[in-house]
């Protein structure tokens, strides 16, 4: 009896009470990332700086039950690194997309779709005066080198939290002018898709989030070789 019990605890502990907590840490950062966003960029630092902060404030809720990744490049970089299983790994991608979805889709509900154009912030590259600010391969080098600096934060063990954050700041102000937001593909497609359902003619094409995938799957990649 006592064995069996320490299974169902084991089990508890090991894949429920985290995947729980990544739930939790997914929808709490997507529902306040909601409110970073900026209409007009007028001023590149509220957005990198509320992003932040949300994502600081999102994983030290969690953070008594989960590692937070929140992100699945991270869960990949991980996972490569031998510190989560597997099985693991894929239930924390799949609760993180769930989170968003839920996160986002109540953001989506207390705003109007106008309002929710203006405030959340999706991978489009910027033009002023008809002009890009960059070429679509200029952001995918870019993107692989930001998404690197942001995964390499989460190999630090003292201050990670803060690290984690301020890293996420800093390559979201680098991006944003140029091409809007970066680094986490699971919470750009759930913002893209739930932009599409209400708003198909405003979304940016689904077409470019290839980019952002093979984008993080090399910046994984990179980080996780430069930590051997």
């Amino acid at each position: 009896m006592n064995e069996e019990k320490n299974k169902i605890a084991r089990f508890h502990n090991l894949l429920i009470r985290p995947n729980i907590g990544e739930f939790l840490g997914a929808f709490f950062f997507s529902f306040l990332a909601c409110f970073a966003g900026q209409y007009q960029r007028s001023n590149d630092l509220i957005y990198p700086f509320l992003s932040a902060f949300s994502l600081y404030i999102s994983r030290s809720l969690v953070l008594p039950l989960t590692p937070a990744h929140l992100n699945p490049a991270v869960t990949f970089l991980h996972w490569l690194r031998n510190e989560v299983p597997l099985a693991i790994a894929v239930t924390f991608c799949l609760v993180q997309l769930i989170g968003f979805l839920f996160g986002v889709s109540l953001f989506r509900s207390l705003v109007t779709q106008t309002e929710f154009n203006d405030y959340v912030v999706m991978y489009e590259i910027v033009a002023v005066d008809g002009v890009r600010k960059i070429n679509r391969l200029q952001a995918f080098l870019l993107e692989v080198v930001l998404s690197m600096i942001f995964y390499l934060a989460h190999s630090l063990g003292d201050r990670q939290e803060t690290t984690v954050a301020a890293s996420w700041g800093f390559i979201q102000f680098v991006s944003y002018p140029l091409y809007g937001f970066t680094s986490n593909i699971t919470l750009l497609l759930v913002t893209s898709t739930v932009s599409y359902i209400f708003s198909p003619l405003t979304t940016p094409s689904f077409l470019l989030l290839y980019l952002n995938v093979f984008a993080s799957l090399i910046a994984a990649l990179a980080a996780w070789c430069l930590d051997l």
